[in-house]
């Protein structure tokens, strides 16, 4: 079962918690928008980041960017999606 977690905060400690703790047992994707974009950590491998939130803050990520349609394709391919 793998879950996708949505950021839209700028490293929110509760959430990253979270992940962490549920990726030692399944699968995790994170994918990072709003301000989430902004966010700096020791992401899961799956990690993407919004190309049109980082587009429109000036910033470029080490993440895999992905657009909308991307993003409607990576929560349709999850079991559970989580936002924080």
């Amino acid at each position: 079962m793998k879950t996708l977690h949505i950021f839209r905060k700028i490293n929110d400690p509760l959430a990253y918690a979270a992940i962490s703790d549920e990726a030692l047992q399944n699968p995790v994707a994170l994918l990072l928008i709003q301000d989430g974009v902004l966010s700096e950590g020791d992401f899961p491998d799956e990690t993407y980041v919004c190309q049109e939130d980082l587009s429109a803050r000036g910033r470029e990520s080490p993440y895999f960017t992905i657009n909308y349609p991307g993003i409607v394709r990576l929560i349709t391919e999850c079991d559970r999606v989580v936002t924080w």
